[in-house]
């Protein structure tokens, strides 16, 4: 009796145990590298408020943070959330404004050098496609800083612990992110999924428009917050603007592969994976078509081990561009005909979203039309990028059940009155988002290294 009196106490405290503790799923994530510039203002006794936009909707969040290339300790002495009063603004909905807390109520926290840290789970009614302010009251910061280089919003700085202002000064505002990792949702019932962009600056969004949210990771999140069978999915931008899939590897400049235990297999519940990566192994890094495929099916391998699905596109067109040549052009052929014809049974991708073909010259597809380009030839705007994110298709997403409840969304066209209207716009919203944007590769480094003399345009 006694026996059996025990066991029932155990399986209660078991079950006890086990009810506390949450699952979860992403709703917004971005890569730890290096920030590129620091602001104007000195950081340290100073605020930041961050904006980004979530993916899936919520009522309890927790915040990851990060210092993963810091060689001392990072403190953050308060850290609070809102809702964005709009777009490029750096104002907050007052009444929205919520503590974030550590360790069971604390609201501060040290991250310890090449460390990262989870908040406590905060209460906090999300909707989907919603836009946050992450504001950090910063104490003592590392010399190499952690952040996100390419964040195409604009952050804002002031002096002093002034966290829950409502509006802060456009004078310092930078497109950068910094600290900030990701956000999950709580998602006991696990009714959603996560699905991970993985690539370089076309993925990180370069040639998108500023504060806006255009990046083609941005249109997906869109179309699938539109469908009520796919409004379980999670969008989680993990691009790098001038990685290379394959290569040298640091946790200052990872390559795809370097990255992958931290930006994927870290990542929460991920199901899903698009992967967009190629021209930066191929222009810069000196990558032959047999070593980037064999990258890629290490990549793709690496996935399915954790019972991720893989879905790969093409390498985009980029025969105007400056540095294409014909040899790099069947290096790309190469790798696409691979990516196209090799099913997943023979090492390939679970299917294929072409992203590459909405954006081709219809006169010659091995060109990026000049009206989807931000004008290098190689990176959409934010005209490309909204038919590349249209061009990914529902139904992979889709069991049979839910093909029965799907609602097809039309599709944004594009025509050409539109695009000579807003061309000009986009190039100029590009020009102004590069200047402080850092993109680079190991190659790249090495080349400029290497010689003083010779520019390296760094994607």
């Amino acid at each position: 009796m006694k026996f059996y009196l025990i066991s029932a106490l155990c399986l209660l405290l078991v079950g006890l145990v086990f009810a506390e503790g949450n699952l979860y799923t992403g709703t917004w994530a971005s890569s730890q590298y290096c920030t590129g510039e620091m602001p104007d203002i000195e950081v340290p006794g100073s605020s930041i408020r961050q904006i980004l936009r979530v993916s899936i909707p919520g009522e309890t969040l927790r915040f990851h943070f990060s210092n993963i290339i810091g060689d001392t300790e990072l403190e953050l002495k308060s850290v609070h959330v809102a809702k964005s009063a709009g777009q490029g603004t750096g104002s907050i909905i007052p009444e929205t404004d919520t503590e974030i807390t550590f360790n069971n109520g604390s609201p501060e926290v040290t991250i310890p050098a090449h460390g990262d840290l989870v908040s406590d789970d905060i209460p906090f009614s999300l909707n989907a496609l919603d836009e946050l302010a992450i504001t950090i009251y910063y104490g003592k910061i590392p010399e190499q800083f952690t952040g996100h280089a390419g964040a195409r919003t604009n952050s804002y700085i002031e002096v002093g612990n002034v966290v829950s202002k409502e509006t802060f000064s456009d004078v310092y505002k930078f497109p950068r992110w910094y600290t900030i990792s990701a956000i999950d949702v709580v998602d006991n019932e696990q009714k959603y999924a996560a699905v991970l962009c993985y690539g370089d600056s076309i993925t990180d969004g370069r040639g998108s428009t500023t504060d806006k949210q255009n990046r083609w990771t941005d249109v997906l999140a869109e179309k699938l917050q539109s469908n009520p069978a796919t409004q379980h999915l999670a969008v989680l931008n993990h691009g790098i603007g001038g990685s290379s899939l394959h290569g040298p590897n640091s946790v200052r400049w990872p390559t795809g592969l370097g990255r992958f235990q931290k930006d994927v297999a870290e990542q929460t519940n991920v199901k899903y994976m698009i992967v967009l990566y190629g021209v930066n192994d191929i222009v810069y890094s000196g990558k032959t078509a047999p070593i980037l495929i064999d990258a890629f099916k290490e990549l793709i391998q690496r996935s399915h081990e954790l019972g991720i699905t893989v879905f790969g596109s093409p390498i985009l067109p980029f025969k105007s561009n400056d540095n294409w040549t014909e040899e790099f052009n069947q290096i790309k052929e190469d790798v696409n005909a691979w990516i196209i014809n090799t099913p997943a049974s023979e090492g390939g991708f679970d299917a294929v979203v072409d992203m590459a073909s909405p954006v081709a010259d219809p006169e010659d597809n091995q060109v990026l039309m000049y009206e989807l380009s931000d004008g290098d030839g190689l990176h959409p705007n934010y005209l490309g990028y909204n038919a590349m994110g249209n061009a990914i298709p529902f139904d992979i997403f889709l069991t049979e059940e839910d093909d029965e409840v799907v609602t097809e969304v039309v599709t944004e066209v594009v025509t050409e009155e539109v695009v000579e209207v807003v061309t000009d716009a986009a190039l100029s919203a590009e020009e102004n988002s590069d200047d402080d944007e850092v993109e680079v590769t190991e190659t790249a480094l090495a080349a400029e290294e290497e010689s003083e003399d010779d520019d390296v345009e760094l994607f």
